[in-house]
């Protein structure tokens, strides 16, 4: 075998002695004429090539200037709205603004901005929220253009949401609300306050452009006085007015009315009903007389859902019980099934023994 081994490899050794030899004895043949290699063409640049970087740096460019006119206009758009009714508020409220910064608006976001007033009689404090369209949002705005148009939102608009919280000390408690008519219903069915404890009134000096869900008729008569309804008549820009000392949303537990408070929402201008509304208004409602009439139905909407209240609560103490027993129970059977055959037999005796003491007694009590 190591014979035929070295015999091949030789014999391959010889084959490619004889190819070299083959190689060198051959005639050489001439060269083709050399050629140079084509010089690479360099394409100059043009515009069209800079197309996407173009697009690119000139939305940036674009978003950056809609991002800083947008907020400066915003702020302009505020800071005239308090211009114009700053000393007003002033004379009705001891601080108007942050007195630490000593600024009047706090700018909260793009388009937010907060003014906080406190020191009047009747009122604990209260926050006014000045809402501007997202000008420097144009992602935002776009959104809220379709949305709108297809019918699945409404056009933003430049308002002022006033949120007061009255004293504590101002009688009656209760739910009343002055809602826009075309949408009264929605408005209504989307709070936990209204929807739960206020009706549909009727206020007849007030336009037909409003509806009134109040939880009594002589409330809403008492509330809705010829001022208040001169105030919201003559003002184009009013939106809503909600008095309500309930959440707006469901609680997990009713825990009663909390402190008074009113939310009166509009759209921004310079003229000064709206704002004198939200002033007097505390005063409307701290003077407030509150009948033996109005106090019972009061009372009544809270029984029914105190009655609830305490039936919910009833079934989960009931429920709590009954998972508290069904624990027990098991953990007994599997303390019962860890125990020895002796351990068991003395368990059944006890048992047994327990049961009979209970037979005798009910026999004692039949006799």
């Amino acid at each position: 075998m190591a014979q035929r081994f070295t015999g091949t490899l030789l014999s391959l050794a010889a084959f490619a002695c004889y190819s070299v030899m083959a190689q060198d004895d051959a005639p050489e043949t001439a060269a083709p004429p050399s050629q140079e290699a084509p010089a690479p063409v360099v394409k100059p640049w043009t515009l069209e090539d800079f197309r996407v970087d173009m697009v690119l740096a000139a939305s940036l460019v674009m978003f950056v200037i809609v991002l800083y006119a947008g907020s400066q206009m915003n702020t302009s758009k505020a800071k005239e709205w308090i211009g114009h009714h700053v000393e007003y508020l002033q004379s009705q409220f001891a601080l108007v603004g942050d007195k630490a910064d000593k600024t009047v608006l706090v700018k909260d976001g793009p388009s937010d901005y907060l003014l906080y007033v406190s020191g009047r009689r009747n009122v604990q404090y209260g926050h006014w929220w000045i809402k501007l369209k997202p000008r420097s949002d144009i992602v935002s705005w776009v959104i809220n253009v379709v949305w709108t148009l297809i019918g699945f939102g409404v056009w933003e608009t430049d308002r002022v949401e006033v949120n007061m919280t009255l004293d504590k000390e101002i009688n009656g408690r209760y739910v009343l609300a002055v809602l826009p008519s075309n949408k009264a219903k929605e408005i209504r069915d989307a709070r936990f306050d209204l929807k739960t404890f206020t009706k549909l009134a009727d206020a007849p000096k007030l336009s037909s452009k409003y509806s009134v869900y109040s939880e009594s008729q002589k409330l809403t008569e008492a509330v809705m006085n010829s001022h208040v309804c001169e105030l919201i008549n003559n003002a184009p820009d009013f939106q809503s007015l909600i008095i309500s000392s309930m959440p707006d949303y469901e609680p997990e537990r009713y825990k009663g009315d909390g402190d008074l408070r009113f939310e009166l929402s509009f759209n921004i201008s310079n003229q000064k009903e709206m704002v004198q509304l939200a002033c007097e208004l505390p005063d409307v409602l701290g003077g407030l007389t509150i009948t033996p009439e109005i106090k019972n139905r009061l009372r009544k909407n809270r029984e029914e859902l105190e009655k609830k209240e305490a039936k919910r609560s009833a079934e989960e103490r009931a429920e709590e019980l009954a998972k508290k027993k069904a624990d027990a129970k098991k953990a007994e059977a599997e303390r019962i099934k860890n125990m020895s055959v002796a351990e068991q037999r003395k368990y059944d005796e006890k048992e047994r023994a327990r049961e009979l003491k209970k037979m005798q007694k009910k026999r004692t009590k039949r006799m």
